[in-house]
């Protein structure tokens, strides 16, 4: 049975929770799952801090109890009237020496419950074991491994998001480099650290940042994700089995070779696999192939090419509703010159192709060297349907082109309501501009342009090169995004106008941690905010014994509205390797909003946030 609540949202749809009315946009019917209340419960100073989940489908006026029972004692409620401005509770009067149950209740009935034993550690964190697979030697080098890149999904149809996580191999590399790789494996987890499957994507699939993408979703709408991603021969599924010819080795073993450890022949694969079981379902051809080598480059970042794999490996992916309802993988092979996107649809346990958007295709020049290290999607020019940003050009529902800015490659890409007071979508794109030619100086730093046309509203800094950049907005003086990157000072979202020379000290992710609409700052393992009366940013918490992914880019495992209440959680893993920490807001909060996870744009963009450089999620909507 389909557990999907469907919605027909016409125009804005507005609920009101608390004191203030909150909004959620939606101009489409749209497939939201069907979560749980995601109840979690933290240890603080004062007791025990609870938070849940509040969904589209609850009525604005919807109230709950809280009780406790405390070891053997009879139960007792402890909230005096019923909780309505918000969807937190601080239990003040926990007695730590006997196990605690808590029931969250509505009109009486148990919605959601957190059990804690007298011999559990209180933890500022949720922990989940996880079980990092054995290291190995691959021409005699040494390799072990790292929790990397995570995504969630309710992989068995429970209402409760599992995890599925990313082990990414100590010699891991960027597609220029040589050398081999070892195998990448993808594990998934229940948040009570139950292993359900591990997949090993094998020797025939490199590993990096730029090659191996995962999208878990539910694409054939019957109440449980799957997962999407490239594949090869010896890829083997959840369940032992293996895809394609479990003896091929496609990798270049001539260490004389440009392309030594590399794999530039053989078959590609994309495959779905079950969420639940880790089965392969169904595996298909990847599209595009990789050849010819030296077809992917042009005047996308230092304008060059190459014949050796470098270009051809640079790879994103995202889900995307194309028709407004149907959840379609999306694969993207392509960043600095030619850039193919191919749509897919998976149907009653087949994967079928949708249509693919090639730049090197008579008539789309423009399209060219125009892809980003990251993507975003959205429904951009407010037909109801998603359209694909991957940077400065974005690919229409049908897979024809809506436009492209001219403005080339580049890193950092943030989409949403930057800015307020005009209608739609804003794109801020952070560009890369290395070396010295023509093409290049007349390229800018950083740009806001319209998301339904392209139009550029105001860019700077020409022929500089800003590897990352950021609009959030931090600032309540000014309406909607303030944007910063890592050249110049920190700029206005509506104007490009300078607010100061001064500007937060990462330029990284961004996340909703306290009481505020303001965004906080997410950098490594530490949570900040931006304090714009002294123009200095401030620690609200620093997370020890854990490590953030992707060297100098400081990311999460990942970070998202998963559990508790509308506030983004942040998973990091243990320094030794051992567990995941899910770090939530213990800050009591003022109201009560929908959870994040509600809105079409940011759900989308947890499954997309793994791929290539990670980006941080934003909202279709302006937060206030």
């Amino acid at each position: 049975m389909k557990r999907y609540g469907f919605k027909i949202l016409f125009g804005l749809l507005c609920l009101s929770f608390g004191m203030t009315g909150k909004c959620l946009l939606h101009a489409q019917p749209y497939q939201s799952e069907n979560l749980s209340r995601g109840l979690v419960a933290i240890p603080v100073d004062e007791g025990m801090y609870l938070s849940w989940r509040m969904t589209l489908n609850d009525a604005p006026n919807i109230a709950f109890d809280l009780y406790r029972q405390s070891g053997d004692e009879r139960e007792v409620k402890l909230n005096e009237t019923p909780i309505r401005q918000t969807s937190d509770f601080v239990d003040r009067t926990v007695n730590w020496t006997v196990d605690n149950r808590w029931s969250l209740r509505q009109d009486g009935h148990e919605v959601a419950s957190w059990t804690h034993r007298k011999e559990e550690e209180q933890k500022p964190y949720l922990s989940i074991p996880i079980q990092r697979p054995e290291g190995g030697e691959v021409a005699g080098e040494h390799y072990t491994y790292r929790a990397n890149d995570a995504s969630v999904g309710d992989l068995d149809g429970d209402g409760e998001y599992e995890i599925v996580l990313k082990w990414d191999p100590t010699n891991s590399k960027r597609p220029p480099q040589r050398g081999f790789t070892g195998k990448t494996y993808l594990d998934a987890y229940k948040m009570n650290g139950q292993r359900l499957w591990r997949i090993d994507l094998g020797w025939n699939v490199r590993s990096g940042a730029a090659t191996t993408n995962f999208l878990v979703y539910d694409f054939d709408g019957d109440g449980r994700a799957e997962l999407c991603c490239k594949t090869g021969d010896g890829t083997v599924d959840g369940t032992g089995q293996v895809i394609g010819d479990a003896k091929a080795d496609w990798r270049t073993w001539d260490r004389q070779s440009p392309t030594y450890g590399k794999i530039v022949n053989g078959p590609e694969y994309l495959t779905v696999f079950d969420g639940q079981t880790g089965r392969a379902l169904d595996t298909q051809e990847y599209i595009p192939t990789r050849y010819p080598l030296d077809g992917w480059g042009g005047i996308g970042g230092n304008c060059g090419n190459d014949n050796t794999g470098g270009r051809s490996d640079r790879f994103t992916a995202c889900v995307a509703l194309l028709d407004g309802q149907t959840p379609s993988p999306v694969m993207i092979r392509g960043w600095y010159g030619r850039t193919v996107l191919a749509a897919w649809t998976f149907k009653k346990g087949k994967l079928r192709p949708l249509w693919t958007f090639d730049s090197a295709q008579p008539g789309l020049e423009a399209y060219s060297g125009m892809a980003n290290h990251g993507v975003s999607v959205a429904d951009f020019d407010g037909d109801g349907y998603d359209e694909i940003c991957v940077g400065a050009m974005t690919v229409d529902h049908n897979g024809q082109g809506l436009y492209s800015t001219g403005l080339r490659h580049g890193d950092a890409l943030h989409v949403g309501r930057l800015i307020p007071s005009r209608p739609g979508l804003q794109v801020y794109g952070v560009h890369e501009n290395e070396g010295d030619n023509e093409i290049v100086r007349r390229t800018p730093a950083v740009a806001m342009f319209d998301g339904a046309t392209g139009e550029i509203i105001w860019q700077d800094g020409l022929g500089k090169d800003a590897g990352r950049g950021v609009a959030a907005d931090i600032d309540p003086r000014y309406e909607g995004a303030e944007c910063w990157c890592n050249v110049g000072g920190l700029r206005r979202g509506d104007t490009g106008a300078v607010i100061s020379e001064q500007k937060p000290n990462s330029c990284n992710f961004t996340i909703y941690w306290d009481a505020d609409p303001l965004a906080e700052l997410l950098d490594h393992t530490s949570i900040s905010k931006w304090n714009w009366k002294t123009e200095t940013t401030d620690l609200l918490m620093k997370a020890e014994g854990v490590v953030s992914n992707n060297g100098t880019k400081g990311n999460p495992c990942l970070s998202g509205d998963i559990l508790g209440d509308w506030r983004e959680e942040v998973i990091w893993a243990s320094e030794d390797q051992t567990e995941l920490r899910v770090y939530v807001t213990t800050i009591p909060a003022k109201d009560r909003r929908v959870t994040l996870m509600n809105d079409r744009q940011y759900r989308l963009a947890i499954a997309w946030q793994n791929v290539a450089y990670n980006q941080p999620p934003h909202v279709s909507f302006e937060m206030k």
